[in-house]
């Protein structure tokens, strides 16, 4: 038994046979080996006994009083608890039918009489360390089952928490270009107030002294006319610019769906891109329809353009060298068609069929997550209901074509 590749001690096994001598003799051949056994002397009795004992093995006579073997065998193979317990006939039948009736009915083997001890020992053996090997198979699938849904759940969790990072950095890219540019107006406001200031102080002084002329009076009311315009010019660049990001940004994180004019939808996520296009030679021109609407998550919306804005400054175009990205919309059937083209160097073929493939990058070792444009895909499909494709040749540009439903309904 040390042998054994499974360890059989303490296997339970039920003998059922009609025979008293011979259920003496099954049990003086298991004993000494280590099985603790249990009788039956019936088929109904079988039943009963091996839902309480739940033997690992069952050593089964066919001709007994009442149901014979070969039925409590097959009703032992519809009893949840039992049926995968491996059944062994051992019987005095031994036609090829009563074979076959044993294995049709869910036997794994099948002993006649006389019994050799050695020879059933050995079928015993074999058919327990099996069934161990089944049981053991059996829960190493379970733990892989669960290790595997263990793993698809953390991969999701890191794939969500990639997404979100990813989100964050694209909006704090767009709060960092947004207080930089606010830097320009808000420093002419700093400056115009400052200089009606020092105006101001001076009038008061006059007055003061009372040299306060017409003249000067005058060229106060003239100066504080020209820098209230300053002033009011330089807010309504702010609030502009604010009001885009707000509408932009904030549609993104509501993920609400509502309707818009797609045209000024568009200037606005332009408007929320010129402190970045400032600093490259890289223009985006945008021809729509300018009553055009959409019902639709205008934030995913804006975050699918924007990410395919920056894709194309970062990667379009040679170095030093000036492009363009059109955007290019119309209404076709119900649905929106959406063209975002660059004048840039284009993509390989191969490159191109994979660049919407999760942590595919073309930048590796240089930051590049390679989620942006599987992002993109991600959010057209699921969010949009749309569709995207790519098209590009070397040295021709890329473009890329999403249909978006002009109504989207939740």
């Amino acid at each position: 038994m040390d042998d054994d590749p499974v360890s059989l001690n303490n296997c339970r096994i039920l003998i059922v046979d009609d025979k008293a001598e011979n259920l003496e003799l099954l049990t003086n051949f298991l004993e000494p080996e280590g099985y603790e056994v249990a009788f039956a002397t019936s088929g109904k009795e079988a039943i009963n006994i091996a839902t309480i004992f739940l033997p690992h093995l069952i050593l089964l006579d066919v001709m007994m009083p009442g149901i014979d073997g070969f039925e409590t065998c097959r009703r032992l193979k519809s009893l949840g608890k039992v049926k995968e317990v491996p059944v062994i006939f051992v019987t005095g039948k031994s036609e090829l039918s009563d074979i076959v009736e044993a294995f049709s009915v869910g036997a794994v083997d099948y002993v006649t009489k006389p019994i050799r001890q050695e020879e059933l020992l050995a079928r015993v053996s074999t058919h327990l360390q099996l069934q161990a090997l089944i049981n053991l198979r059996d829960e190493l699938i379970s733990t892989l089952r669960d290790k595997t849904l263990e793993l698809e759940k953390l991969s999701k969790l890191k794939e969500q928490q990639l997404e979100t990072s990813q989100h964050f950095s694209h909006i704090g890219e767009l709060v960092g270009e947004l207080t930089h540019e606010l830097g320009t107006p808000l420093s002419v406001v700093r400056t115009a107030v400052s200089h009606l200031n020092e105006k101001q102080q001076e009038l008061a002084q006059q007055l003061q002294k009372q040299t306060l002329a017409k003249h000067d009076l005058q060229t106060f009311i003239d100066n504080t006319a020209q820098s209230c315009e300053i002033v009011l010019s330089s807010m309504d660049n702010v609030m502009h610019l604010i009001d885009s990001f707000k509408n932009i940004v904030v549609g993104e994180f509501s993920g609400t769906i509502s309707q818009c004019n797609l045209h000024d939808y568009l200037h606005n996520i332009q408007y929320v891109l010129t402190p970045k296009l400032k600093r490259t030679p890289h223009t985006v021109s945008i021809n729509c329809p300018q009553t055009l609407h959409i019902v639709s998550d205008t934030g995913a919306l804006s975050q699918v353009l924007i990410n395919l804005i920056n894709n194309a400054l970062i990667h379009a175009f040679e170095e030093q060298t000036a492009g363009t990205i059109d955007i290019h919309v119309e209404h076709q059937d119900g649905n929106i068609a959406l063209n975002i083209k660059d004048n840039g160097k284009g993509i390989e073929c191969e490159k191109a069929s994979k660049v919407f493939d999760k942590y595919y990058t073309t930048r590796v070792g240089t930051g590049g997550s390679g989620l942006g444009l599987y992002i993109v895909k991600k959010l057209v499909e699921t969010r949009l209901n749309g569709s995207i494709a790519l098209s590009s040749e070397p040295g021709e540009g890329t473009v890329f074509n999403i249909v978006l439903p002009q109504e989207l309904r939740n």
